[in-house]
């Protein structure tokens, strides 16, 4: 059976396509969660260490209880963290020092899980 000349590209420009439309649905958000309605500030950083749901859950329920903070929404598969904020209660450094701060192990050691690469 002979494929025709014209046929290849055609179902690779169909897939470029299909690939480029379909990355939206790998780039919902991992996690979701509203700790207030008050900020307006807007913080986008860059976080190795969120790597999947499990971490990204655990990512954000360090900021439980953080006052000024009103929202994370994360995206594992961008390692991406969004913030809401508000600036007056709470700054990008201090936001920063979350992040990157020791994580108290179960055999009394800590370690540094998260990192901030990037702040927007």
């Amino acid at each position: 059976m002979k494929v025709p000349k014209y046929l290849i590209p055609v179902i690779t420009i169909v897939m470029l396509f299909a690939g480029f439309y379909l990355r939206f649905a790998f780039t919902q958000p991992t996690t979701s969660v509203v700790f207030s309605e008050q900020g307006d500030a807007k913080l986008v950083c860059t976080v190795n260490g969120v790597k999947c749901k499990g971490t990204a859950n655990f990512f954000t329920k360090m900021f439980n209880g953080v006052e000024g903070i009103s929202s994370i929404e994360t995206i594992a598969s961008e390692r991406r963290a969004t913030f809401t904020y508000d600036p007056s209660k709470i700054d990008k450094e201090q936001i920063r020092e979350i992040i990157e701060q020791p994580i108290q192990l179960r055999d009394g050691s800590s370690r540094q899980f998260f990192t901030c690469v990037e702040m927007k």
